[in-house]
């Protein structure tokens, strides 16, 4: 089940993971499986074209990756979002990748012992497909 509320323990839960606090405005989107949060997409600093977005997963659902893109380009109304993930978590990046996201930077030092790599994906790049009004 996807689900958006309540926010602040979806933001919680992928704050945790990430080992960043999230700070309002931002909204969020889970899936949940058993009663437990197993992905998590927190979404904030929007602005007209674009979305920074945050990502923690145990495990990723096509169906989650496509709500949370529809909900970056229809609710949100941007064409593209924005990720940071450490340089030494591969696996995060090989899980954008799979979403259609590009490198697009290094940010050194971004997260203090780390660099942060700067992936971006923009809606005509989603490879899972966005059967919406917005697409």
């Amino acid at each position: 089940m996807i689900v958006s509320e309540p926010r602040e323990d979806i933001a919680a839960w992928v704050g945790g993971k990430i080992g960043v606090e999230f700070e309002p405005p931002f909204t969020a989107l889970a899936h949940i499986d058993r009663g437990r949060i197993i992905a998590g997409y927190v979404f904030n600093v929007w602005t007209e074209h674009d979305v920074e977005v945050s990502l923690a997963a145990d495990r990723l659902s096509v169906t989650l990756m496509r709500e949370a893109f529809r909900y970056v380009v229809d609710q949100l109304g941007c064409r593209r979002a924005t990720f940071r993930t450490r340089a030494d978590n591969i696996p995060a990046q090989r899980a954008l990748e799979r979403l259609g996201a590009r490198l697009e930077g290094r940010q050194r030092a971004y997260f203090g012992d780390c660099d942060a790599l700067l992936y971006g994906i923009m809606k005509e790049d989603f490879p899972y497909g966005l059967h919406t009004q917005g697409a």
